[in-house]
């Protein structure tokens, strides 16, 4: 399985920090008896503190995950899965232009692969040179 180090760690850190943050900050407003404060506004401030900590946890779950079939490609928002035979490489920038790689499809289209971060640096680097090994392991095996 493929997933980012850095964007990972900083995520879950940050979607701790904000969902503590927002329920504090709510708690506090309302001891301090600021005037326009109801109960309502806190009970929407903890939730808007939940919804941006929950966006922040979906950070974390990026991923690539290799089947026997293909590739499972998690995204922000969007999962894909890929056919083997779908991939056609990987393209992956050595001084950092894009943030992540692109899977180059049989369709003409691209498919960014946000599991690998290029700011996880050399490791980036190792996981591009993994996922191309599988890569050509696996629509290698299926032309036999």
């Amino acid at each position: 399985m493929f997933r980012p180090r850095q964007v990972r760690i900083i995520s879950i850190v940050g979607a701790v920090a904000v969902t503590a943050g927002f329920a504090v900050l709510s708690v506090a407003l309302f001891v301090v008896d600021w005037e326009p404060w109801t109960a309502l506004d806190m009970i929407w401030m903890n939730l808007l503190g939940i919804i941006f900590g929950a966006a922040l946890l979906r950070i974390s779950d990026i991923q690539a995950r290799p089947t026997e079939e293909g590739l499972v490609v998690k995204n922000m928002v969007r999962t894909r899965r890929f056919d083997w035979g779908q991939i056609l490489g990987v393209t992956f920038s050595p001084e950092g232009d894009d943030p992540w790689p692109l899977l180059d499809l049989t369709d003409g289209t691209t498919c960014a692969v946000m599991a690998i971060q290029h700011a996880d640096g050399r490791r980036a680097h190792a996981e591009v040179a993994r996922l191309r090994m599988l890569i050509k392991r696996r629509t290698h095996f299926k032309e036999d």
